[in-house]
């Protein structure tokens, strides 16, 4: 049967050929994993649109799809707007697409326009490539963040092309996963784009899922409650003070103190002093000089005073 998926401009359904031979690398099961993350950086890339274009956006995620690079990028209208960036540490390239009607309308926002009526297709110019990838590159820009309760991702040297013939993101037959997005500028009606992960990216994503499943899932929800307390604990500020040793005036003395006199300590000057931590002694420091500021340094156990 042939698959099929619903066109955002007027509600029907656009029909296009299923290879029934082609196997998908990854089961849907692992990928509905991935649907909160997504959700996250839909969020954040709306964000990201918002404060660029000074318009209130939307992103929202739509179908994943697996597909090879080749028939994907064979997919894409031309001349359109692609924008790659590689993701460090795997090394594979992310490709953000998006389609030249929301390109346009972009660079009229952010040259003061309102985006109405919708401007005609055509070839971006040479600022107006700029323009767009600007947008493109601080929408790529919020994947990290998204990413980051996950793994630790960040996004390397992008470029864009106008045409997917100029770009060779991965080998033509790597598998992709396809996440469709549906953007919305104001009021204004929204446009399909595209964010191609190929599968060599996804995998180490999917298998750190996975792994905090696991972990969340094998501890007991009491030991949970008491990882989280106590790491909530030690964020709590603690008043911590250098106390140097008391000194004993007499009130005729202390009553005639005025600036520039001098206090005698009593006390050895490479002797160590107390720190003390909400007032209860803690560790013995001593007093050194870092840079042009004061500064305190703990000394080994057997220094502390009795």
């Amino acid at each position: 049967m042939p698959a099929s998926e619903p066109a955002p401009e007027n509600g029907g359904r656009r029909v296009r050929p299923y290879d029934f031979q082609r196997q998908e690398a990854l089961d849907r099961g692992r990928l509905r994993r991935l649907e909160p993350v997504l959700e996250v950086m839909a969020h954040r890339m709306a964000g990201a649109l918002t404060s660029t274009l000074r318009l209130a956006s939307k992103v929202e995620v739509g179908e994943l799809d697996q597909q090879r690079w080749e028939h994907y990028a064979a997919s894409l209208p031309e001349p359109t707007f692609l924008c790659s960036a590689t993701v460090v540490p795997y090394g594979g390239r992310i490709v953000l697409h998006l389609p030249l009607p929301l390109a346009l309308t972009a660079v009229e926002l952010r040259m003061g326009g309102t985006g109405r009526p919708a401007p005609e297709p055509r070839a971006l110019t040479e600022i107006e490539q700029r323009l767009v990838s600007d947008v493109a590159q601080r929408m790529l820009a919020e994947l990290p963040p998204a990413f980051a309760p996950v793994l630790n991702v960040s996004i390397g040297a992008l470029s864009s092309v106008a045409s997917s013939m100029f770009l060779q993101a991965v080998k033509p037959t790597e598998m992709c996963l396809i996440v469709a997005l549906r953007v919305v500028l104001g009021d204004l009606d929204g446009v399909a784009a595209s964010l191609c992960v190929p599968i060599s990216v996804l995998l180490p994503i999917l298998d750190a899922l996975e792994r905090l499943d696991q972990t969340e899932g094998g501890e007991s929800h009491a030991d949970a409650s008491q990882v989280r307390l106590r790491e909530r604990l030690l964020e709590v500020p603690v008043e911590v003070v250098v106390c140097f040793p008391d000194v004993f005036l007499p009130p005729e003395e202390l009553l005639g103190l005025r600036p520039g006199d001098v206090v005698p300590l009593h006390r050895e000057v490479d002797k160590a002093l107390q720190l003390r931590a909400e007032g209860e002694p803690y560790r013995s420091v001593r007093l050194t000089a870092r840079g042009k500021r004061l500064a305190a340094v703990v000394v080994e156990d057997e220094e502390r005073e009795a």
